[in-house]
């Protein structure tokens, strides 16, 4: 069943991130995952040993466009059909900003697996502008949220793969969650 957000969560307002997810996205890039986003006004771009950060301006009328849904120009993701309804999904989550749904059978690594996706197509972190950052910042917790709704009571793992390099193969931004049993690190050791 789709869960209906609460009108009344403060999850559900569609406001500036909170502070506590801004430091919450700050740590996953600190303890390894390396990307680039802007989190509220400002910019960090994160090194393995540094931290650089700047004040954004708000975005211009010149760079709105930026913030719009892609053209039809852009072939529509899988991800994209799904949230179209024109594939099939176990859909565990939906609000006007990200879909929730299983992994596919023949790809699941853990028990419990499923992908938080936001749905405007982005194809990688690098096609997000300040305009995304509730949308990235609401997959964060509909992930939270989805794996109590599953019964995860000992953790999970989150992973976006971003890029060629990464082993992306879905041209549309997305968090997999891994949950279910325990995990080595790094990820494929024993």
């Amino acid at each position: 069943p789709v869960i209906a957000p609460n009108p009344h969560s403060p999850t559900s307002r569609q406001s500036a991130p909170r502070p506590h997810l801004r430091s919450l996205l700050a740590i996953l890039c600190v303890s390894g995952v390396s990307f680039l986003l802007a989190l509220s006004s400002h910019q960090s771009a994160v090194s393995s040993s540094s931290v650089m950060t700047s004040t954004a301006s708000e975005p211009s009328e010149a760079s709105m466009g930026q913030c719009s849904l892609p053209g039809d120009s852009r072939k529509p993701s899988i991800f994209t059909k799904i949230i179209r309804r024109e594939v099939p999904a176990k859909i565990l989550y939906e609000d006007e900003m990200v879909i929730s749904f299983l992994g596919l059978p023949q790809n699941r690594v853990t028990p419990v697996q499923f992908l938080v996706v936001p749905k405007k197509q982005l194809a990688t972190l690098e096609e997000a502008h300040s305009c995304d950052e509730a949308a990235l910042g609401r997959m964060f917790t509909v992930a939270s949220l989805v794996a109590k709704q599953q019964g995860v009571t000992n953790g999970y793992r989150l992973v976006i793969n971003n890029g060629n390099d990464s082993g992306q193969e879905v041209p549309h931004l997305h968090i997999h969650v891994f949950a279910g049993q325990p995990m080595s690190w790094p990820p494929g050791t024993d």
